[in-house]
């Protein structure tokens, strides 16, 4: 018996937590609004890499994701595709299915508001 994830797990998650955005696709002419769960925590990052011996030296990063359901994209989302998210222009750097029948859409800040 196959469970559809999307359905039963994702699409509640994003009917509660979600928000539309408006997402540009490199092979689409006009933008599709997209609900996704953004997320712009913070993480640590050790820039040199994990040594034998060596305290790590951390610096914090956001790292600016979303959250979606890749059945709710009528093509594919791709690296370059942009989300205005919160009056930001973001690009999709990686997409991570999870294979369930959602992703994590890691982003990049292209451009701010303000």
């Amino acid at each position: 018996m196959s469970i559809d994830f999307g359905q039963l797990v994702l699409g509640p998650c994003l009917d509660t937590f979600g928000a539309p955005y408006p997402w540009q696709s490199q092979s689409l002419a006009e933008p599709v609004t997209i609900t996704g769960i953004f997320d712009d925590g913070y993480e640590g990052l050790d820039p040199m890499g994990a040594m034998p011996g060596l305290t790590p030296t951390d610096i914090t990063t956001s790292l600016p994701r979303l959250g979606v359901r890749l059945s709710d994209f009528p093509v594919p989302p791709v690296q370059g595709d942009t989300f205005i998210i919160n009056g930001m222009t973001y690009s999709i750097r990686e997409v991570q299915p999870d294979s369930h029948g959602g992703a994590r859409l890691d982003l990049n800040l292209v451009s701010s508001s303000s």
